[in-house]
């Protein structure tokens, strides 16, 4: 893949998937333009500083974007070990918020990936509450509604994930008459920085016996980012609206459980 003279957008480009994103960008050939809560300068050509649960913030990030953008991968996020609001905020609203800022700067025939998880599978369990909160787009009318849900903060991962996999479908459909493409990338367990947070919230149980399924190891980050830059690829022109699991096959676990043969170990 090459994506010599394009510039894409990355969040979370700091530390773990977001970093090891924007290096494989940069030895692709592309122009990476990195935003982040915490400064991150040798992973990309221009950095800005960005709070994605402040819209403030986002503003002034989106200001300093020039156009065109031939892509952006939406990446940051926090796992169900902070407060409910923040997961929401950052992990939903954020993502919605500067990607909404930014399709009037994507050219034609751009490419959007977002970060969402294996663990917005249940989707369509939800799908008329998230459709709900879908339709409100303005920030602190669609924080309230999610408030009056009255989720923790491990509920609030999950449901946050499955509203980024119905937001990429929804875009997916607005942005189509130009050429661009939106889909989602959904991980298992990755080995990143907040990794512990996620077994102690998800349950040590369940990630163990998803990682014995996977061929005995969770995912490292330079491998989540082979799967994004394939979805950035303008080779990928009819793949659209679209969620990639790329969790090393542990899903088969919970869709066919005792049926599922787990496979021998692998370096």
């Amino acid at each position: 893949m090459s994506f010599h003279d394009k510039r894409i957008v990355v969040t979370g480009v700091s530390s773990g998937v977001g970093q090891a994103t924007a290096l494989a960008l940069l030895n692709a050939g592309a122009f990476v333009i990195g935003l982040d809560v915490k400064p991150a300068t040798d992973s990309c050509s221009q950095f800005i500083l960005c709070d994605l649960s402040n819209p403030a913030s986002i503003d002034e990030a989106a200001l300093q974007i020039k156009q065109p953008i031939d892509g952006l991968a939406n990446i940051a996020g926090v796992p169900g070990s902070l407060p409910a609001d923040v997961v929401f905020k950052v992990n939903f609203l954020g993502l919605r918020y500067l990607t909404n800022q930014l399709l009037p700067k994507l050219a034609d025939r751009a490419s959007v990936v977002n970060v969402a998880s294996t663990a917005g599978a249940g989707w369509r369990n939800h799908k008329s509450i998230c459709e709900r909160l879908l339709t409100q787009g303005d920030w602190h009318e669609c924080l309230a509604s999610f408030q009056q849900l009255h989720m923790d903060a491990v509920a609030t991962y999950d449901f946050t994930k499955e509203l980024v996999i119905l937001y990429t479908m929804l875009v997916a459909s607005h942005q189509r008459h130009r050429g661009v493409r939106v889909n989602s990338v959904s991980p298992g367990a990755v080995c990143t920085p907040i990794l512990a947070a996620f077994y102690d919230t998800m349950g040590d149980e369940l990630l163990q016996n998803l990682k014995e399924q996977a061929g005995g190891r969770d995912a490292y980050p330079d491998e989540i980012a082979g799967a994004i830059l394939l979805m950035l690829d303008a080779k990928g022109f009819w793949i659209n609206g679209t969620d990639l699991i790329v969790d090393g096959g542990a899903e088969v676990l919970m869709n066919l459980e005792g049926l599922a043969t787990p496979p021998l170990p692998f370096n």
